[in-house]
């Protein structure tokens, strides 16, 4: 069996262990829809998971990697919601929509799309396009928008790269 088919079976296992979680019903009808619902999505959305090949291996130093990188982007969250509410609820509601163009020097596709979902996770930012190595970035301020560009997961998602290789 390939590498690839043994990832399908694995993501449609947590899939089925989710669905599992939110029915909280173990009946055999439920869990049967369950497994052909879990199976269907990996079906149909296969050209769109990140292969084997793809993604960094999974190894301690790099599960380590990832948690760090997740607490600063949940503080980086934390932030910009407190910084949306405060442009939101000020008297002048000082917005200035911008669209920002950024190149990020990132090779792995599983790290663009991470750095991509990530802009997107802020409050005040959204990627808009994702096209090789050039994003969009639409920003609420001219401050936001400047500061995409030098946001520290760009560099940290490098550096990353930079150990695997």
């Amino acid at each position: 069996m390939s590498k690839n088919w043994l990832n399908y079976i694995g993501i449609t296992l947590v899939l089925f262990a989710f669905w599992v979680a939110i029915s909280g019903r173990f009946d055999w009808p439920q869990m049967a829809v369950g497994f052909a619902a879990s199976a269907f999505v990996v079906y149909f959305n296969r050209n769109l998971l990140i292969t084997i090949e793809d993604r960094p291996p999974v190894t301690f130093k790099t599960v380590l990697w990832i948690l760090g990188y997740f607490f600063k982007l949940l503080r980086d969250i934390f932030i910009a919601n407190f910084q949306v509410a405060y442009i939101v609820l000020h008297p002048k509601m000082p917005i200035v929509p911008n669209m920002v163009p950024l190149r990020v020097e990132i090779e792995s596709m599983a790290s663009r799309v991470l750095l991509g979902n990530s802009i997107t996770m802020c409050p005040g930012t959204l990627t808009v396009l994702a096209d090789g190595k050039d994003f969009l970035i639409h920003a609420l301020t001219i401050e936001s928008g400047e500061e995409v560009q030098t946001w520290h997961p760009i560099a940290r998602l490098q550096q990353m790269e930079r150990d695997e290789g």
